[in-house]
């Protein structure tokens, strides 16, 4: 297995892929939790949160690479996890009081059945809240509120999904719709020109961004739905993360997207500002080029996230990067999000129009190709162990 090339490391299914990460962490003598979330997969296979742990019960330092919070997006987390089991693992030297933590497939469900969103249709990173009333009180929600009742007839069509439908058209004619209603908003002096299609369009796609990092809380049968109340992994979490790192001075938590940014690349998001201590030291750490914290440039923070909970939980010894590899552009992946959705919503499993949808969906967030792939997982392997070498020096490896 040493000699695996990187690419082998994805997975068919979120069966085998399970079923690797299992053999594997057993062969190396790992401990091993497995959490059945009462779900099953699409051939009745019982749906779990794997996580193995090495080292220090105890630890003073400790590092977590979690996967498929996104469901889909697990086919690629799970590829660096298994790639750093077989190729790294061996290797470790961790100090006494030190320990990683691997945690697969935080969304089983959506992993099985090749969605985003989890069983009830919650996208799972914007369901770490504390209070899920927020919406009927917080003025800066409304209006993010307000822009996805705009697009929701582009965003969730009430029929089966069509590989003929001109998308394309449909999503340039939403946006143009937005941004000229946007501009009657405007002052009269801060409006662009009629004549200026580009600047119009600017201003709809800036509607668009208002949903789709915010998330909503309105429509549990929507795309990008934050819940209304904890899910069965978030409360796992919550409940079971504390004991895992107990008093640890520093946790570098490693978690694993695909989806967002340039095709091949990653950026790693800090959920603090601009300027603040832990985006400073997430800049020194892992190079300010890669890192991306909040700023002048993001206008809705997204709420409920993973890494703002455990942030307020932990205080600063607490440190999460959110490692979104980029995959196709926005228009392709929400393209083949917003097709799945249909599939779920309104195709019978196994149907043509389902499976065009799920292959689809699976493209654009765990590409085929094996220069992606390859590439990616190298990249990700990189992650991992700069968080080991922050953790435990240099010496983290024999």
């Amino acid at each position: 297995m040493q000699g695996m090339a990187l690419a082998d490391f994805f997975s068919a299914d979120y069966t085998s892929a399970r079923a690797r990460f299992i053999e594997t962490t057993d062969r190396l003598g790992w401990r091993r939790e497995a959490h059945d979330i009462g779900s099953s997969g699409p051939a009745g296979e019982a749906l779990s949160i794997d996580t193995a742990l090495y080292g220090n019960r105890s630890p003073g330092n400790v590092v977590i690479v979690s996967s498929g919070l996104h469901g889909i997006e697990g086919f690629f987390g799970s590829a660096v996890q298994l790639a750093f089991l077989e190729q790294h693992a061996a290797r470790l030297a961790l100090s006494s009081d030190a320990a990683i933590i691997l945690v697969h497939a935080l969304n089983p469900f959506g992993f099985a059945w090749r969605r985003r969103s989890n069983e009830n249709n919650v996208d799972l990173n914007r369901n770490f809240l504390t209070d899920y009333a927020f919406q009927y009180r917080d003025p800066d929600y409304e209006e993010s509120r307000n822009a996805y009742a705009r697009l929701y007839p582009l965003l969730n069509p009430a029929r089966p999904p069509s590989r003929i439908e001109p998308y394309a058209i449909k999503a340039f004619a939403a946006i143009l719709s937005q941004g000229w209603a946007e501009r009657a908003r405007l002052p009269r002096d801060q409006r662009p020109s009629p004549i200026a299609i580009g600047s119009v369009l600017r201003l709809g796609l800036a509607q668009l961004r208002k949903t789709i990092p915010v998330g909503q809380y309105e429509y549990p049968e929507g795309l990008f739905f934050g819940g209304t109340q904890a899910q069965h992994t978030t409360q796992y979490l919550r409940e079971t993360l504390p004991g895992w790192v107990g008093q640890a001075r520093r946790i570098i938590h490693v978690d694993l997207h695909t989806g967002l940014g340039g095709r091949g690349k990653y950026k790693l998001f800090v959920g603090d500002e601009e300027n603040s201590g832990p985006a400073r030291q997430a800049a020194t750490w892992f190079g300010a080029e890669n890192v991306e914290p909040w700023g002048p440039g993001t206008a809705y923070r997204a709420r409920g996230l993973m890494a703002t909970h455990f942030a307020s939980e932990f205080g600063d010894r607490y440190l999460c990067l959110t490692a979104e590899f980029g995959t196709y552009p926005a228009a392709a992946v929400l393209r083949a999000l917003r097709a799945e959705h249909q599939a779920h919503r309104f195709s019978r499993p196994g149907s043509a129009e389902y499976e065009w949808a799920k292959r689809l969906v699976s493209e654009a967030f765990c590409p085929k190709a094996r220069s992606w792939r390859k590439s990616t997982v190298a990249q990700g392997l990189a992650i991992v162990k700069r968080a080991l070498e922050i953790c435990y020096g240099e010496n983290g490896f024999r």
